[in-house]
């Protein structure tokens, strides 16, 4: 089957000539070392290394000393596996920074419960790198909420026809699938902001509407002690905030106020 399915050297160059008639990176796995370097020859712009190869010692130094930026899956790994092949990669030549660290389920569709997505941070943590999702489950959210988590790469398998023959195909998603994953990875990305907290541009004409003010309960007169029972709040919050309730309560009213008007000190 794999013969079957083999692209010949000009395929391939066919495809980076294509990739670049689209504006898109172009971008293959190798599974030994001759064909991650016919990959380098023809431009592949980084190196990809699959889950099965993680402990391939000879790979990943060959990988590494292209100098090219690694991403690196991790399916079936421990993470003292991964630590083991970072390692291998920074001393042949890949510094940390250019290695992105792929958590991934190496199966074919991936259950929810298998998927632990919750490592890919564990894997941030402790061992200092990018990290992004390689996602083997069925749909789009599992590879969107990798995204709300912190990746920066997705790895999605693709198809034109779930229904065609070959082992990958029920596990991919179709083009329009695939298109809404994306469009829904960049909302998310919008979404996630800079991490501030604090009100947005289009809070601010929402705000005095929905907070309150400190206001009279009853008819309060000139010089009369403003007690607690003699106050309240309500909507809309363009007096002063509740937050200033303690240093309104014992003073004395400047004015008579009737009831639900603004207090003003």
């Amino acid at each position: 089957m794999l013969r079957r399915l083999e692209l010949s050297q000009d395929a391939h160059e066919l495809l980076v000539k294509e990739c670049q008639r689209l504006g898109i990176g172009f971008l293959s796995t190798a599974f030994d070392e001759a064909s991650l370097d016919f990959l380098v020859s023809i431009g592949v712009s980084q190196v990809k290394i699959p889950s099965g190869e993680i402990t391939n010692l000879p790979f990943l130094r060959h990988a590494a000393r292209t100098g090219l930026p690694i991403i690196l899956s991790t399916g079936m790994s421990t993470i003292g596996e991964v630590e083991s092949a970072i390692d291998v990669l920074t001393r042949s030549g890949t510094p940390r920074d250019r290695v992105t660290v792929l958590h991934c389920t190496s199966q074919y569709p991936a259950p929810m419960a298998a998927v632990n997505l919750n490592a890919m941070n564990a894997i941030r943590c402790a061992l200092k790198v990018r990290v992004g999702y390689s996602d083997h489950t069925l749909g789009t959210e599992v590879a969107i909420a990798a995204v709300a988590l912190g990746a920066q790469v997705i790895e999605k398998h693709f198809t034109l026809d779930r229904g065609l023959p070959g082992p990958d195909h029920q596990a991919s998603l179709e083009p329009d699938e695939l298109k809404a994953m994306v469009s829904g990875i960049r909302n998310v990305e919008v979404a996630l902001g800079d991490g501030v907290k604090r009100p947005v541009e289009i809070e601010y004409q929402n705000r005095s509407a929905i907070r309150r003010s400190i206001v009279a309960s009853r008819v309060i007169r000139k010089g009369e002690v403003l007690s607690s029972s003699a106050l309240t709040v309500k909507r809309p919050g363009v007096g002063i905030s509740p937050m200033e309730w303690d240093d309104v309560v014992g003073r004395l009213a400047r004015r008579d106020f009737d009831k639900d008007e603004l207090i003003e000190l």
